[in-house]
This record gives structure tokens, sequence and C-alpha cells, in this order.
């Protein structure tokens, strides 16, 4: 699951856990509240009001009981947040061990609710809020969205191996005998999804199909590759054994999935407006009403593709942007050289990030670019792979790059890479590493308090990544070449059609040929990538995300500025936001602004 924060209870915790379960009720996630972000900032003490010690260390302690109790359901996510207790488990989705792990949520919720929020200082009460919303979020996640019954992909093992293998928190020889123990977990593992999953959508069961065998070689190729360095005879021999155990059960689901999961895979992926709204709010503490949202991306979009037609009339006078699709589309690296190209484009990018005072580096750690995992390409163009927060020695950020199939036709190749073609490449590399993701995980990781390395919301940490590849070049990168600033207006223009077809297509009846066409008409994009874009929609529900984030920041940054005046520090303020972690807008204008006011 992919927002869970977990951890190993205490004796005392599960003994707490037990007496307020006893009147536990058993209901859906609470309702978010009509106006419950900006009611949350209204409940807010006054700065410099009094705080209470005695309170402050049980809600510390409440926080850190609650991350390490649930990272037993998830040993997957424990491991790749960088706690590495559960390293050798896959997660038990049973029925018997849902159900305890639903107890043990709204247990967490009735005891935060029991903790007095005004006897907090003023960060801690930020907290309490931010991880209000993330139990309930939780909850919602457990009881109504319920992936691991509707996404066969859910059981793909590949993506809980790879942290063991790219991270080095521990020695090779460790991490592998932990891979030998998810290897031995993977039978047992997809058996039980095989009970589980009943009636996915069409869509879920074709892409898992396709992914497993992705997976399967990568145990066989990139295992033994990683851990040349592990000499145990012994050690070997049973990676061997578990591996065969683990391939002959992937072959056996991947056929299962073939012959009898795909022939009843009719189900549905659409949420509906009422679990659309929910999830909004769950995850970004943003409870702008649909219709509302849909305006104000309307008014982006329609910004963006103005300035889209501008610029390409700076690239083709007198043309059209066909014109200038055209010209700029084959200007792209070799399929060959694209990992060579995005480094050294990566060191152009941080060097400018900060001589330009847009955003210093705390630090003279890289990441590394590499191709994406073979387990995880067909979901991504580019992608950053980083240590998890509580990580204290695996320290290797992966800037991954998804190159065309090998199996390819040079025809399909070719309209695969024009998506990395130099204006957008440049855009995409400045939202996964300099001085989009990688660098907000540089600052991050040092976050004040645990609550905030242990829960945020995905629309500051990709709308951070959105914001800088405008913000960027409106600080003088590039030098006004109209290449890279189509670029990316070009991913702009992608991210802003998300924001539509993602509530369109689950709120409003949208299908995902009309997607794919929307991606087409108001983006441009090839018909492949189109496809592509709209597809995850099925997958990314709230893939809005991107330029909801963008739009918060930017008008935190400018309602921050008006209030600062002169005195206002683009390169502070920027360094001040990532520092907190991915903390929702809604919570960062309550720290900044003397009058929060909306986020959007």
């Amino acid at each position: 699951m992919t927002d869970r924060h977990f951890a190993l209870a205490s004796l005392a915790w599960l003994a707490l856990a037990f007496s307020l379960l006893q009147a536990a009720p058993v209901a859906a996630a609470k309702e978010p509240p009509k106006g419950a972000a900006g009611a949350a900032s209204k409940r807010a003490a006054p700065k410099g009001a009094a705080h209470f010690p005695v309170m402050e260390k049980r809600f510390e302690q409440f926080v850190r009981r609650y991350v390490h109790a649930g990272f037993a359901f998830d040993p997957a996510h424990a491991t790749s947040s960088g706690m590495h207790a559960f390293d050798a488990k896959l997660p038990d989705y049973a029925p018997a061990a849902v159900a305890q792990e639903e107890r043990r949520i709204r247990v967490a919720l009735t005891e935060l609710e029991q903790i007095d929020r005004e006897q907090l200082d003023e960060m801690g009460r930020i907290d309490f809020d931010l991880y209000h919303r993330t139990i309930q979020g939780d909850l919602f996640e457990l009881t109504e969205e319920r992936r691991w019954e509707s996404d066969p992909g859910f059981y793909n093992v590949g993506w809980t191996l790879d942290p063991l293998i790219s991270q080095e928190f521990a020695p090779p020889e460790a991490r592998l005998r932990s891979i030998v123990g998810r290897l031995n977990e993977t039978p047992r593992f997809l058996a039980q999804g095989r009970e589980i999953l009943n009636k996915p959508p069409r869509l879920f069961t074709e892409f898992a199909i396709d992914e497993f065998p992705g997976a399967i070689s990568y145990l066989e190729t990139t295992i033994p590759r990683a851990f040349a360095a592990v000499k145990n005879r012994g050690l070997w021999s049973e990676y061997e054994a578990a591996l065969k155990g683990a391939k002959a059960a992937m072959e056996q689901h991947v056929a299962w999935m073939k012959e009898t999961l795909l022939p009843r895979s009719d189900g549905s992926f659409v949420l509906g407006a009422e679990r659309y709204r929910k999830k909004l709010y769950y995850d970004e503490m943003v409870d702008t009403p649909l219709d509302t949202l849909l305006s104000i991306g309307a008014r982006e979009l329609d910004r963006l593709e103005n300035r889209y037609r501008a610029c390409a009339a700076k690239l083709v006078p007198g043309g059209t942007v066909a014109d200038a699709l055209a010209k700029v589309r084959g200007n792209h690296p070799p399929k060959d050289s694209l990992v060579a190209f995005a480094s050294r484009l990566l060191e152009q990018q941080r060097d400018f990030s900060i001589s330009s005072g847009f955003l210093a580096m705390p630090s003279e750690e890289r990441c590394t670019v590499r191709p994406t995992p073979e387990f995880a390409a067909s979901r991504s163009f580019a992608s950053l792979d980083s240590p998890g927060p509580l990580e204290t020695k695996g320290r290797k950020g992966y800037y991954n790059i998804s190159l065309p199939a090998a199996d390819w036709d040079s025809a399909r190749t070719e309209q695969y890479l024009q998506g990395f073609s130099r204006g957008p490449l440049s855009s995409v590399s400045l939202h996964e590493a300099y001085p989009g993701h990688y660098a907000h995980y540089l600052y991050g990781r040092n976050a004040t308090s645990l609550a905030r390395k242990t829960a945020g919301c995905g629309s500051f940490a990709e709308g951070w990544g959105l914001y800088v590849e405008e913000a960027m070049l409106d600080q003088g990168y590039g030098s006004g070449d109209p290449e890279l600033e189509f670029g990316m207006l070009k991913w702009a223009l992608i991210r802003a059609c998300r924001f539509q077809v993602g509530i369109r297509v689950h709120t409003k009846g949208m299908s995902l040929e009309e997607a794919t066409q929307y991606f087409q008409d108001h983006a441009g994009m090839e018909p492949v990538n189109a496809q592509r874009e709209a597809y995850r929609a099925a997958f990314d529900p709230t893939y809005l995300i991107y330029t909801l984030g963008a739009l918060q920041i930017r008008k935190l940054r400018d309602d921050l500025k008006r209030a600062q005046g002169a005195s206002f520090d683009l390169g502070r303020f920027h360094a001040t936001i990532l520092s907190q972690g991915s903390l929702p807008v809604a919570l960062l204008r309550r720290m900044l602004l003397p009058e929060e006011g909306s986020s959007l």
C-alpha cells in the first residue's frame, strides 16, 4: 500500500489497543467535514499559546507507536521507508489479517482523539492535524479502496525487492538473505492473491500479465549481478532454491491470470464522486468541490495552451503548434546514449539551481541515472527512486528512465523516444532530480519530527516537481531557449490534462478512449503515449496532484511575497517548505502566513 506508516507495537500499546478495542465500532472511514481543510486551521491555537510537555510527549509516543505498529502489516512499505525489521517478509492480506489491521487503525484513531490538541505547541498542532487526516486516510484505504482485491499488479513481488537491491543500507549478504526470505514467501503470497482477487478491471489484469515476466527476468538477471560480491556458497544455494520456487509460483500465477482471472475481469476501476472526494481530502487535505476544481484546472489549461501557441510561434514564425512539434520531436538522444545524456543534463541543472539562488543543495550527494527496472517500466516514462525517510545508511538515489522495449520495431521506438526530445527531457529531469524530487529528498530527510517524515501528501511532492519546471525557466534557466520552454509547456499541458481526465474519468463518465483523445487534442501527445497517460487514470485516480500542487505552491509563494515585501527571499522560501517533508499546502500556509486563506 502506498501511503501507510507502520511499526512494531510495544506490550503497553497492545494492552491499550485491546482495552479500547472492546468498544471500537465497525464502520467506514469518517466523512471529511464540509470545509474541513479550512476548519482545521481555524482550530489552531494562537501563536505563543501555552503548551504542555507531558501532552507533547504523549503525542510523540503515539506517532512512534502508530508508525512502528503498521510496518508489520506492510513489510514492503517498511523497507522502502528505511525501517528494516521486516525485510524478509511479504504482506498478509488474509481476511483475518485485514480485519485485525482495521481494528488497529480504529483504536489508534480513538487514542489520537483523546489527546488534547490545544496542549501541544504550534508545530505539534500541525503534526496532530496531519496525523489525524493520515489515519482517517489509512482507514479509508483499508475499508473502501481495498486495492489488494482489485489490482493483480498488487502481487508483483518485484516492487518489494528493488529497495533491497538498490539501497545499500546493510552488507550485501544481509540484504540477499532478506531477498531469499521474500522469495520463499512468494508462493504463499501469490496463492493468497488467487484466493482474494475476484473481478478486477480487465485493464488491471492485462497490465499485470504484461509486467510479471519482467519481474521474473529481473530476479534471474539483476540479483546475481547486484550481489556478485557475496561469496557464501550456502547462501547462494538457498537463493537458487528460493528463486526456483518463486519463479514456478509466478509462472503458475501468470497462467492463472490468463486462463482464469482475465475472463472474469469485468470489474470497474471508477471510484465515483463520493469516494473520489473523500480520497482527495484524506490524501491531499483538499476539500474544494469537484466542479470548482474542474473550473480552476480549465483556467490553468487555457493559460498553458495560450503560452504554448505563443512559444510555437517563436520556434516556427508563422507556423502552428503542429509545425513546432514536428521541428522538435526528432531532437532527442539516441536510445543507447539516453542515460549518459541525462546524467550530464542533471549536473547542469543542479549548478544553475545553486548559482541562480533558486535553491541551494544541502548535500554534495548525487543521484544516479539508470534504466527503469523491468518490472516497473510499463507504468512510467521517468521516476526517482530515493531512500526512505527513515533510512540512516543506504543513501543512494536513482533517476530511472524507461527505455524503449527491446522487441519494439523502429517506428514504435522512434515514436516513444520523441517523448524524450530535448525540451521534454530537460523538464522531466528538473522535475525528478534537481531542484525537484531528489533535492526534496535531501531536504525532507531532515524534517523536524517523525510525523513529518512519515506522513505527507503527493500534491506537495509532485506539485513541487511540476512547479520547478516552469519556475526554473522563469528564473533564467535555458536563457530563454524556446525549445526548452516548449518542452516544459508540453509536460505542463500533460499534467493539466491529467487534472481534467482524472476527475472526469472517475466522476463524470469519461471513457479511456475519450481520455486518450483528450491528451492528443490538448497536449499534442503521440497516440501510444496518450494512451499510456489515459490508462494511468485507471490506476492512479488522483493524478491531478501535479497541477493541483503546483497551483498551491505558486499561490503560497505569491501570497508570502506580498506579505513579506522586500524581505522575501525565493531560495529561503523554497528551502523552508522542502524542509517540512511533504506537508499539505493548507498546513504550510498556516505555518508561514498570518492569515492563511485558501490554498487555491
